[in-house]
């Protein structure tokens, strides 16, 4: 895929000449939302082992897009599991949109991470990844959880592995967390719920969030729920 966007090639262009890390890291983040052809893979496999881990992380979200699902992309990713969370977390999403069943062992050991983020992470990843033989450790550290940025990454996973017969309750658990102190935890579990809107649980969502949206108290994350239910009520 060939990109003849003036603004891409003029990125393209700056991108090795810069040398401050904000502003290799705009450059970055810009490239980062074209779609990712042979040049820009490159270039972002050649970030994945910068100095910065900022840098390294917008770069294992860039190759996260590929359309080729590289094996050798996906080793590099496990082995920078152990790295900063920040980087963490990209390696995580990239190996959970890659489907890299190999990487199932080490995620697993995130759950318990020290970092929320990365234990919500973790969990989000493991249920994408359908991984049902993991569904009672991300219960088990769910119950024992005090922070509601990880509860909403573990209920998603919940919610994912879960029987249809449990299906509402996992999914009523989700809907609680709109209501958390949190905002990241609430912008997180308004995302999760839409991820997971279907027919089935259509009319429990859109509920829940008229529901929320009856709060007095106007916000930002008020607003974007806002579009969001307009946006779903369009579809």
């Amino acid at each position: 895929m060939i990109h003849n966007d003036i603004n891409y090639h003029d990125l393209i262009g700056k991108v090795h000449s810069v040398s401050d890390v904000d502003e290799l890291s705009n450059i970055l983040e810009e490239l980062k939302e074209y779609p990712t052809n042979n040049q820009l893979e490159k270039l972002f496999k050649s970030y994945m082992d910068d100095e910065s881990p900022l840098i390294r992380c917008i770069a294992f979200e860039g190759l996260a897009k590929s359309e080729f699902k590289d094996t050798e992309i996906a080793q590099k990713a496990i082995e920078h599991l152990n790295d900063e969370d920040i980087v963490v977390m990209s390696c995580i999403e990239l190996l959970a949109e890659y489907e890299y069943l190999e990487a199932v062992p080490y995620i697993k050991n995130l759950l318990r991470h020290l970092d929320a983020g990365v234990r919500c992470t973790a969990a989000e990843a493991l249920g994408d990844m359908n991984c049902k033989e993991q569904l009672m450790d991300i219960v088990q550290t769910n119950k024992v959880e005090v922070d509601d940025l990880a509860k909403v990454g573990q209920r998603y996973g919940i919610y994912l592995l879960s029987n249809e017969s449990d299906e509402i309750f996992a999914l009523n658990h989700l809907i609680e967390l709109l209501y958390s102190s949190n905002m990241t935890a609430s912008y997180r579990a308004m995302n999760n719920l839409i991820a997971v809107l279907n027919e089935r649980n259509r009319p429990l969502i859109f509920m829940a969030f008229q529901e929320k949206l009856k709060e007095k108290k106007v916000t930002g994350f008020k607003t974007e729920l806002e579009d969001n239910l307009k946006a779903l009520k369009g579809s």
